[in-house]
This record gives structure tokens, C-alpha cells and sequence, in this order.
């Protein structure tokens, strides 16, 4: 071998390198390409759900501790805002950090099924209850899981529902109109010509006419319709606010005890305070008015002034000058 390479002069060396190289290159391509078309989609299917090895608190500095606390309030804020892909992004990084704090799993399964994924919130609860099984709100958590499966499975069914044909209408015959029947023409007899109206039925006639319609007021409905209106807005619209307050006051604090966050604690207290006293005096006050409309609608219409009173008309037509009576009954 030594022999050859002394024979070869520089250039075949080096071209002999370069095809050395080549094939090489070639061969190391060969395994690597399918290799990654097949490890590839393992790579995709790595999820957000699977959450970081559970420590003990000793373990986290206090550093950490209190950067995982800032990263928390900014997923707060995120979750506070609707921006639940965000809130959920920040609540795993905070946990990340400070592994030791299982109580943020309950409020990444708020976030989730705000969301609408009950299914990874399920996920978030049920680890939840296998990283802290003697925490004092297992039973809440545990009821919450329930809920959440029964919602899904509610889901699921209604999202296949059973398709049935719709029943093909019987054809319906078009029936020839019926014959058009003209009323018999014949001559009117002198009996059943009416007789012409005397002064009286005149005078009676023309006082009928002239008396004014009921007229009702239009205050009764004015009434009626803020009464509605502040029913509506007491008891749907501002005890779903206090609601929707203290259900965001719950997702910080879901023990309702020793909450060391003043904000939701102002905004618990807040919701409570709309949901227990703002709309029952609204919806009250609003039930009251309504009430009082409809009673002077109905009392305004009975006690219309009657026209039973007897009125002194003067009558003037062809042939006959005077003053009728009249009135009714």
C-alpha cells in the first residue's frame, strides 16, 4: 500500500481524498433521512399538560420562589383578561420554577376549562389530587373532577346525534275552487225600504257621534316598562356580575380562607355584596313599579267617565229647527 501511495503523485491523492469523502457523505445521509422521518413525529407529540417533577419546598431557593410568584401574578392578569392560551403558558412556567406549590394545578384547570378544554382541566385536577392527597379541599376537588366528566361525556353525546330521514309529505291534489254562487236580483219592496230618520234619531245619532272616545294614558306603560327593565337588570344581569366576581375571587383563593392576595379577596366581597344585596333591592324596587303600573292601567281603564248622562243637542235640519234630547245607556 505504501508502494501505491509513493507512485501517485499529489493530485491523484488529493482526488482520491475527495472520493473517499463523497461516499462518506453519501453513506451517513443513507441512515440519517429516514432516521428523522421517523423520529420526527415523536418530537410533535410532546404536550403542554405533562407538568415538571413534584419537590419539596426546602429545595427551591427563595429566588425562585419569589420569581415564580411574579410569573404567577402575570398568568393571573393573562386569565383576568380572557387570554387563557397566555394564563395557561405563564401558570406551568411559575410551577416550573417553584415545583413545590401543587396549588397552582387546580387554577391551571380553571383556566383550562374557561377555555374550554375539560378534558386537560380534568388532567390538571386528577394530578393535582396525586401530588397533595391530604389537602383540605380534596373533597371540593373531587366534585369539581365529577362535574367535569359529567359535562364531557354530555358533550360528546350531543356532538353525534342520531340522524333520522325526514318523512316524505303525501302529494296533495290541487281541489277546483268552488262555483261562484251570485245572489238572486229582485226588485225591493215598498215594505223593506227603511223609513227615513226623524228628528230625534237624528239628534241622538249626531250626540253618539260627537262623544269623544275613551282615551287612556300613556303613563301606566311608562311605568310598566322601567319596572321590567330594572327586574331584568336587578336580578340576571348584575347577580351574574357578582358571580362571575366571586368565581374569579375563588380561582386565587378556592379555600375562601386565609387569602393572602387583597385583591381578590376586595373582589369576592365585591361580588358578594351584588349578589346578596344590590339585585334583590333592584329587582324588588323594579317588581314594585311594575305591579303599581299595572294597576293604574287597569283601575284607569275601569273608571272611565260614562256617557250615560243626558245631553241637550241642537238640531237643525231641513224643514225642522229645535233641541233633542239624548243620552245612553
Amino acid at each position: 500500500m505504501a508502494d501505491v501511495l509513493s507512485n501517485l503523485g499529489e493530485f491523484q491523492l488529493v482526488h482520491l481524498c475527495y472520493r473517499l469523502m463523497r461516499a462518506y457523505r453519501r453513506a451517513l445521509l443513507t441512515v440519517w433521512l429516514p432516521g428523522m422521518l421517523v423520529a420526527y413525529p415523536a418530537f410533535g407529540q410532546s404536550t403542554p399538560s405533562s407538568y415538571p417533577t413534584p419537590c419539596e419546598p426546602s429545595k427551591v431557593s427563595r429566588s425562585d420562589v419569589d420569581r415564580a410568584h411574579t410569573v404567577f401574578l402575570s398568568g393571573k392578569q393573562f386569565l383576568e383578561e380572557s387570554n387563557y392560551d397566555k394564563a395557561i403558558g405563564y401558570f406551568n412556567d411559575a410551577y416550573a420554577i417553584d415545583c413545590s406549590v401543587h396549588a397552582i394545578l387546580p387554577i391551571i384547570a380553571t383556566a383550562y376549562e374557561r377555555k374550554g378544554d375539560k378534558g386537560e382541566a380534568i388532567h390538571a385536577l386528577e394530578e393535582y389530587i396525586k401530588r397533595a392527597p391530604s389537602a383540605p379541599d380534596r373533597e371540593v376537588i373531587e366534585r369539581r373532577i365529577k362535574n367535569l366528566k359529567d359535562q364531557l361525556a354530555r358533550d360528546q353525546t350531543a356532538a353525534t346525534p342520531l340522524a333520522q330521514p325526514l318523512p316524505t309529505p303525501a302529494p296533495v291534489s290541487a281541489a277546483p275552487p268552488p262555483p261562484l254562487l251570485l245572489p238572486p236580483t229582485s226588485t225591493p219592496d215598498a215594505s223593506q225600504v227603511p223609513p227615513s230618520p226623524t228628528p230625534a234619531a237624528v239628534a241622538h245619532q249626531t250626540a253618539h257621534e260627537a262623544t269623544p272616545a275613551d282615551s287612556h294614558g300613556a303613563w301606566p306603560w311608562v311605568a310598566i316598562g322601567v319596572g321590567a327593565a330594572a327586574v331584568i337588570a336587578g336580578f340576571p344581569v348584575i347577580y351574574a356580575i357578582g358571580a362571575s366576581e366571586i368565581s374569579s375571587a375563588e380561582a386565587v383563593c378556592p379555600a375562601h380562607i386565609n387569602c393572602s392576595h387583597q385583591d381578590a379577596v376586595s373582589k369576592g366581597n365585591n361580588g358578594r355584596d351584588l349578589e346578596q344585596t344590590v339585585s334583590p333591592i333592584v329587582a324588588g324596587t323594579g317588581g314594585a313599579v311594575l305591579i303599581a303600573g299595572l294597576l293604574w292601567h287597569f283601575l284607569e281603564h275601569a273608571s272611565a267617565p260614562s256617557a250615560s248622562a243626558a245631553k241637550l243637542t241642537p238640531v237643525l235640519i231641513p224643514g225642522y229647527a229645535g233641541a233633542g234630547v239624548s243620552g245612553s245607556f
